[in-house]
């Protein structure tokens, strides 16, 4: 129990520097050496105000200068990140896997949040995550016991097919239908999670996206409404591990 308490304050912490990634990458900041300060008046944030999750609570929610109010996003990823820890500890102990794993689901929640904040998928995260995955999958290290020909043909499927989509509405529709990010997303989703993740991922978050978007369309009468994709297939990748069996069951 105190292992999952370190390891939960940890994840805060760490989470707190993803924060600083999902608001500063995209704007091409630096992430190590800037100090953090108010988006609104550029007051800098005293470093008891920086605490995890409580930092939030004790500002309740508003800059101690401007009293702007502070995105809910903060302590929520700083949360999320402490239960990631913990749950993937859960399954492998202290193992060359939790720290892969890791590795894994954070990229996964940043590029979610810069999604969905900006509808941008950074190279900066799917192409060196693409390498680390291709990389430890040739080692036997893969923790999702993905071979290496299945996480070539998984990046290079999953590349393809969304690049085709993207060519085929640029071409013929004249709009931009796929983002150029969503196919360097499933390039890295499929040197980790192989080739039979694809159709998955696919399928589940082109569902899940309509489920989400219809009602916005109808509400908003805006059919041209932009949807982060990204998220939706960052949601199917995490699905994955846990229902992908069940799914191809089904299937067969």
């Amino acid at each position: 129990m105190v292992a999952y308490l370190y390891l939960f304050l940890l994840g805060t912490i760490v989470g707190s520097f993803y924060n600083v990634c999902i608001y500063r990458l995209p704007k091409d900041q630096d992430i190590f050496l800037k100090s953090s300060s108010c988006r609104e008046c550029k007051q800098p944030i005293k470093w008891y105000y920086n605490i995890p999750v409580l930092g939030y609570f004790a500002l309740l929610g508003k800059c101690s200068h401007c009293k702007k109010k502070i995105s809910p996003q903060y302590p929520l990823v700083e949360f999320v990140t402490g239960l990631l820890f913990v749950y993937i500890y859960s399954l492998n102990g202290l193992s060359f896997a939790t720290g892969i794993s890791i590795l894994f689901y954070s990229a996964l929640l940043i590029i979610f949040f810069t999604d969905l904040n900006e509808y941008l998928i950074l190279d900066v995260i799917t192409l060196p995550f693409t390498l680390v995955g291709i990389t430890i999958t040739l080692l036997g290290k893969n923790p999702f016991g993905v071979g290496i020909v299945e996480s070539l043909m998984g990046s290079l499927i999953g590349f393809s097919i969304l690049y085709l989509i993207r060519w085929f509405y640029l071409k013929y529709r004249n709009i931009e239908g796929m983002g150029l990010g969503d196919a360097k997303l499933l390039l890295f989703l499929g040197s980790w999670l192989g080739i039979k993740s694809i159709l998955f991922i696919l399928l589940t978050s082109s569902i899940s996206a309509l489920i989400v978007a219809i009602p916005i369309v109808l509400i908003t009468k805006n059919s041209k409404f932009p949807v982060p994709y990204g998220c939706f297939i960052v949601f199917s990748s995490i699905l994955y591990p846990l229902f992908g069996e069940t799914f191809y069951k089904l299937l067969s």
